[in-house]
């Protein structure tokens, strides 16, 4: 092992020159002596030693400490005090320069090696942790996910780029601020506010992943479909002291996601509307009202054999963890009734008249048949009134206006008792 390089930086001679025979008589390489902090600061520039002995009380324009102190700046050597001083102004300014330890003149040659060993090993420990974050900030700062990290209390200590891109907020202004003034984050569905991963994390003390759909308001207001997961950061006793968040934007995924839903109803909408196309001969004017309603009859119970699990098992993604109100459950199943209609190729609307909620069609595929096969009509009307006691609320639905009748409009009336 190569001996540990030293440079002693002290102004009296006798005791410049009986220190570094102390140090080489410890198995130290003194590699030079000076009395002054400027040809110090040289001599580290030419031949940088592993440690210096600085006295801190140095003639000339500089003293120790501010030697010292430009010595750590530019060049990370560490610095042992040499002082027969121990007054408390002179400590609290020799304290900014971040030394490696203080050793009182007069000394002990134990007091000098073990001061020495522990200098050199508290700077190579220092060392390795720079190295270790540095690795560590530099990865953050390079993955393609956003990572937020905070404190217990739930303040942000870090953000990387691309958190930083995702929510808007620059570093200098988020830093400081706890997470639920950044990371504001809802329901996709009901747009009520999310709990936040620091007291998620905080109170199951596990890896939490987001189960709900959720979106992102950034600073500006605008809102993100995001996914994401925390995991509590601990210290070496595995104590918790912080959280560490990572997310990302989907807004591309959901976009794909939803192209290929609408290809699906594309073909779904073409698949039954063939269907019902083709049942035309069957579906005829004719046809006794007696048949017909055997048809009708038929027709809902194989609609609700085919169709009532999809619609509670969509029911329940659409509630999310929302409460099981009537007024929820009904906002739920209207937007579940009016995209089964959209597949069948018919635009529909709720709208509000004298109190009334009036589920409206906007067009009918098949106007120009209403009058040789009422049957399609018959169709809408069983759609809507079977699938309305799917959602077990207290209340009925009645058609108001029907093209078959020569009204100019379709039109349903929910009646809603909240009072049961």
């Amino acid at each position: 092992m190569s001996k540990i390089k030293i440079l002693v930086v002290e102004d009296e001679s006798i005791v410049a020159m009986d220190i570094k025979h102390r140090a080489e008589g410890l198995g130290y390489q003194v590699i030079g002596v000076t009395p002054s902090g400027e040809e110090a600061l040289e001599l580290v520039r030419e031949n940088p030693p592993d440690l210096i002995l600085m006295d801190i009380v140095l003639k000339g324009k500089i003293d120790g400490i501010e030697a010292a102190q430009r010595i750590h700046d530019d060049f990370d050597i560490p610095v042992l005090y040499l002082t027969a001083y121990s007054d408390e102004e002179t400590l609290k300014r020799a304290k900014i320069t971040e030394p490696f330890g203080y050793i009182i003149k007069p000394f002990e040659d134990r007091e000098l090696h073990s001061s020495v060993e522990i200098a050199i090993y508290k700077h190579e420990m220092d060392r390795k942790l720079k190295e270790s974050e540095k690795w560590l900030s530099t990865t953050l700062e390079s993955i393609g996910d956003a990572v937020i990290a905070t404190d217990k209390e739930g303040v942000i200590i870090f953000m990387n780029p691309v958190a930083r891109k995702v929510t808007g907020w620059d570093q200098e202004e988020a830093i400081g601020k706890t997470l639920v003034d950044v990371f504001q984050i809802i329901n996709e569905n009901t747009g009520i506010p999310l709990e936040d991963p620091v007291t998620k994390v905080l109170k199951r003390d596990a890896v939490i992943e987001m189960n709900d759909p959720a979106l992102l308001i950034t600073k500006d207001g605008t809102r993100l479909p995001i996914d994401d997961s925390s995991a509590p950061i601990r210290d070496e006793n595995g104590s918790v002291i912080g959280v560490a968040l990572v997310f990302r934007d989907i807004t591309e995924r959901k976009r794909a996601e939803k192209e290929k839903e609408e290809l699906l109803k594309d073909k779904a909408r073409g698949e039954l509307s063939n269907f019902v196309l083709s049942a035309l001969p069957v579906f005829a004017s004719n046809i006794p009202p007696q048949v017909r309603n055997n048809i009708a009859r038929s027709f809902s119970d194989r609609f609700e054999k085919n169709t009532k699990a999809r619609f509670l098992k969509d029911l329940e993604t659409c509630l999310g963890k929302a409460a099981k109100t009537p007024e929820n459950i009904f906002r739920c199943y209207i937007s579940w009734l009016r995209d089964f209609f959209s597949n069948l190729g018919i635009e529909t609307e709720l709208t509000y008249e004298n109190g009334s909620r009036l589920f409206k069609f906007h067009n009918c595929p098949w106007v120009d048949d209403t009058e040789t096969s009422p049957m399609f009509c018959m169709i809408c009307r069983v759609i809507v009134l079977r699938s309305f006691t799917w959602t077990n609320l207290n209340g009925n639905v009645g058609q108001t206006h029907c093209l078959e009748d020569r009204d100019n409009y379709c039109n349903f009336e929910f009646v809603i008792n909240y009072n049961e």
